[in-house]
């Protein structure tokens, strides 16, 4: 089912068509996110100088900022923290929480492959982005992998990276609602998450977040074509198969493994 928003977008609802089964469904990759009315927020993290740029002029710049190399986004804030520590890697040291449009979303999407798929089309090579599915991270339990701190892989269930170049990238560059450094809530985090490295106590965990304002991230469907949502293996086809299949392995699709949503 399809509605059309107050800026003529169409959006879809977020459910499967009524042939589609739960073996279906089972499949799909969920692109979760905060969102609203307005736009989608993603995250990215870079240097002093890029981000200062961007919190003033309100876009990606500066000297040090390369238009050439492929950026990424993430809308998913626990897999940002791990890619960037906590924002305490050099050279990913700010977090900027950036927000756009709902059509902007739809445009990137409809210009992206998906990554080590395997899947090609006629408009393959002409596409400028790129989307990869990775294991998503939890934002509320930490561990410890080789002695540094993360946020906990979730391995049945997947974040959406968004990866552009090229003319893509100058278009998203050209379409920012609003950039936010969101660092102060990625340093809470790291704190927190450090301080529960010793109490595994549930109400501890609970507790040690009262404090900590995180958004929340939900299901969000982009309007983009269905042919596209097929391609990305957000809608039932020979994509979505193929990502399960990468995942999970056959026997625990044959069972009924929910494990994307």
């Amino acid at each position: 089912m399809t509605k059309t928003d107050s800026n003529n977008t169409t959006r879809h609802n977020y459910e499967l068509q009524p042939d589609s089964t739960d073996s279906d469904e089972s499949k799909l990759q969920v692109f979760n996110a905060d969102w609203d009315e307005e736009g989608v927020y993603f995250y990215q993290a870079y240097c002093d100088e890029i981000a200062d740029y961007a919190i003033a002029q309100q876009r990606l710049g500066s000297k040090r900022w390369n238009s050439k190399r492929m950026t990424w986004i993430k809308p998913s804030f626990g897999w940002m923290l791990y890619r960037c520590g906590y924002g305490k890697k050099p050279g990913q040291d700010r977090v900027l929480r950036i927000k756009l449009s709902h059509s902007t979303v739809a445009h990137i999407l409809s210009n992206c492959n998906l990554a080590h798929s395997g899947y090609d089309d006629s408009s393959t090579k002409s596409r400028c982005g790129k989307v990869q599915w990775d294991p998503e991270r939890d934002l509320y339990i930490p561990t410890v992998n080789k002695g540094r701190l993360e946020p906990r892989k979730l391995p049945r269930t997947r974040a959406i990276q968004i990866g552009m170049r090229g003319t893509l990238s100058e278009f998203y560059v050209s379409n920012l609602i609003s950039v936010e450094d969101v660092t102060y809530l990625a340093h809470k985090v790291y704190n927190v998450h450090n301080g529960m490295r010793n109490n595994r106590a549930k109400g501890a965990k609970m507790q040690a977040f009262q404090d900590v304002r995180l958004q929340t991230e939900r299901p969000y469907f982009p309007s983009c074509d269905m042919r596209h949502l097929v391609r990305l293996g957000m809608f039932p086809g020979e994509p979505a198969d193929k990502l399960a299949y990468q995942f999970f392995g056959q026997n625990e699709l044959s069972q009924g493994s929910r494990g994307t949503r």
